[in-house]
């Protein structure tokens, strides 16, 4: 049965850093694609993501040192990895063959498609190595609620009076999680910590125009993104953060337009997109120095 979590929110506006942390960059472009999103990465350094190709067509991905797989769900007219989990089971949103979106968990090359109950439109964000899915979904009037899917039972996450909540990533005991919801007041898009099921707190990137938290490590560290305006959020040209002991750290591929930092593993490998000078969307990985 679906479970609405009541909370009380918190706020937290953190200081923005200066400069960028201390990382070697390296960009992941799917052989022969127009454009290629990381949006997950696991312990083991495997990456996941979508790819589109010469066609027009959105394919999903794996990738583990230095060679890709291609990831099409039977019958989807559109698949997108998203989030990988330590053994490898892979998460992420598929559109069917009438255009309607699907959540799906790939474990040992079998699909297990995931639908919030009574739902119009799921996706799954991300997979925890207790194997816990989650998302976010549309109800059929259009409202926005994140989700978490533990053991066969959905769990419904939204902040009171929000305009709309999605869960991107869950701690292994479920001790914490992160995502985005949209202000009740200021309708901007805020990331927010869980650190119980009971409490948000907010993160703003200090002068943003929106923040979202993408991911959140077993050592509590948090990553996502940021736009500095109204138009900046929109167009989704956003700039990457680490986010550890309450002090942020900028994450920006060199020379790149935007950068846009979708998760992080335990040994703080970050990974993401990024737009570069040649105006083409690439993936990318992030190593500490």
């Amino acid at each position: 049965m679906p479970r609405l979590i009541h909370v009380t929110v918190f706020c937290l506006f953190l200081p923005a850093a200066a400069a960028a942390g201390n990382y070697q960059y390296a960009k992941i472009d799917f052989p022969n694609a127009t454009k290629t999103v990381v949006s997950g990465v696991n312990a083991r350094g495997d990456l996941v993501g979508s790819y589109v190709d010469s066609k027009g067509a959105t394919h999903g991905f794996f990738w583990r040192k230095g060679k890709f797989t291609s990831i099409d769900i039977p019958q989807a007219s559109l698949t997108e990895a998203r989030g990988i989990n330590a053994r490898g089971d892979i998460a992420g949103r598929i559109l069917d063959s009438a255009g309607h979106e699907h959540g799906f968990l790939l474990t040992d090359g079998k699909f297990t498609q995931i639908d919030y109950p009574k739902a119009a439109t799921t996706e799954a964000l991300g997979v925890n190595n207790a194997g816990d899915v989650t998302g976010r979904y549309f109800n059929p009037a259009g409202a926005e609620s994140g989700f978490l899917f533990r053991e066969g039972v959905f769990y419904r996450v939204r902040i009171i009076d929000s305009c709309g909540t999605e869960v991107w990533m869950t701690q292994d005991d479920g001790k914490a999680s992160v995502g985005q919801f949209c202000g009740p007041t200021d309708r901007k898009i805020h990331g927010y910590l869980r650190p119980t099921p009971d409490h948000f707190v907010n993160i703003d990137f200090a002068g943003a125009a929106c923040t979202s938290a993408h991911w959140i490590s077993q050592k509590d560290v948090i990553a996502g993104s940021y736009g500095l305006t109204a138009d900046d959020c929109v167009a989704s040209h956003f700039h990457g953060f680490v986010l550890q002991q309450d002090q942020f750290s900028s994450i920006a591929f060199p020379t790149s337009i935007f950068t846009d930092v979708q998760a992080i593993n335990d040994y703080g490998v970050v990974a993401g997109s990024f737009m570069g000078n040649d105006g083409v969307v690439h993936g990318f990985e992030a190593t500490p120095k």
